[in-house]
């Protein structure tokens, strides 16, 4: 059978685990290199049978994502069929005319439809970090377990289809659903977009990204986001200086090698960092704005590195000057020696 709702996650045949495409980009980027790609399956255990393995195409995961991106996806591969039971396949025979389901609202029919231009989308976040289980391996430890452990997220036999409510406590994978949110949808549809956080109820997507420039001294249960440059390294450490300041004053975001060592990720934050074309980094963070000892700064303090993201960004290309009338008149000339040329042939 046929795809009809965006894939958000699938099985990885190297890591014998199912991931979203942010977490499938962290683990290969975890990975030693030389980094090979990885092979997906559809998440379903009906669609991963002998003979029957159904294969999950994913894009732009291996790539490093930028300020302005193609956002990394899963997609279905048309060469291999899907159970009638998988995950992904979603009987929506029952829609009327008018695009709503029976007992539908016209509000919740325009966000399901909205939903459907996303590769991924976030219903529910849950603020709390990432949860690990018991003795998982952290990076640095013995052969690939560094990547990503097995069985992080393990996919369990189902009897009914999954719930259509997507939840994560993964902040870079709501990254990714803001971003691309806002990037593929239009102002009303983006507007209209919501997001339970636990904890606090049902929120606009929007209003849980606030701008550093615009926050407040204190904890924040809200993303903080901004443009920021690298200011100097602490050995493993590093320090961020944002661009925009806050209250007539400069903010920073301080790092310590000793987070860094602890992060299970760290490879893939510490390249990201070291990439020598990134201009700056936009800032993506769940923690607390404080001012510094000497009052003259504020810090961004980020207690667990699994509430930062960072994404590599570029300045914008000069436009190209204008040519002078000489070279104009030159130009002309070499195309109408070009055109001679094609009509003498």
């Amino acid at each position: 059978m046929s795809i009809k709702t965006p894939i958000t996650r699938a099985y990885c045949v190297q890591l014998d685990e199912v991931l979203s495409i942010s977490e499938a980009r962290r683990a290969f980027f975890s990975s030693p290199e030389p980094r090979r790609r990885f092979e997906f399956l559809c998440s379903s255990e009906e669609c991963r049978q002998p003979g029957n393995e159904a294969k999950i195409t994913a894009v732009n995961y291996d790539r490093r994502p930028n300020d302005t991106y193609k956002a990394a996806h899963f997609r279905e591969n048309p060469a291999y069929r899907h159970s009638p039971e998988c995950d992904w396949v979603v009987d929506e025979e029952d829609e009327g005319p008018n695009g709503r389901l029976p007992g539908e609202s016209e509000a919740d029919a325009k966000q399901r439809h909205a939903k459907r231009k996303l590769h991924d989308y976030i219903d529910t976040f849950d603020p709390g970090t990432e949860q690990l289980p018991q003795g998982e391996p952290t990076e640095g430890s013995s052969s690939n377990s560094e990547v990503t452990g097995k069985n992080l997220r393990q996919n369990t036999s189902r009897a009914t289809k999954r719930s259509n409510n997507h939840r994560t406590s993964s902040l870079e994978r709501l990254v990714e659903c803001y971003r691309h949110a806002r990037q593929e949808l239009t102002d009303e549809e983006f507007k209209a977009m919501k997001l339970r956080v636990l904890g606090e109820g049902e929120i606009p997507l929007s209003q849980f990204f606030r701008k550093v420039s615009f926050a407040k001294l204190g904890a924040h249960n809200r993303v903080l986001h901004g443009g920021a440059r690298l200011d100097r390294w602490f050995g493993a450490g590093f320090r961020l200086k944002f661009i925009d300041w806050l209250d007539k004053k400069p903010v920073f975001l301080y790092v310590s090698k000793e987070q860094m060592n602890e992060y299970r990720f760290r490879r893939y934050l510490d390249e990201t960092l070291r990439q020598e074309d990134a201009d700056y980094f936009r800032v993506f963070a769940i923690g607390e704005l404080a001012l510094s000892s000497s009052g003259k700064s504020i810090d961004l303090k980020v207690a667990d590195l699994r509430q930062l993201v960072l994404i590599p960004g570029q300045k914008a290309t000069k436009p190209p000057t204008p040519p002078t009338p000489e070279q104009e008149v030159k130009s002309s000339l070499i195309s109408g020696d070009a055109g001679l040329s094609r009509q003498e042939n």
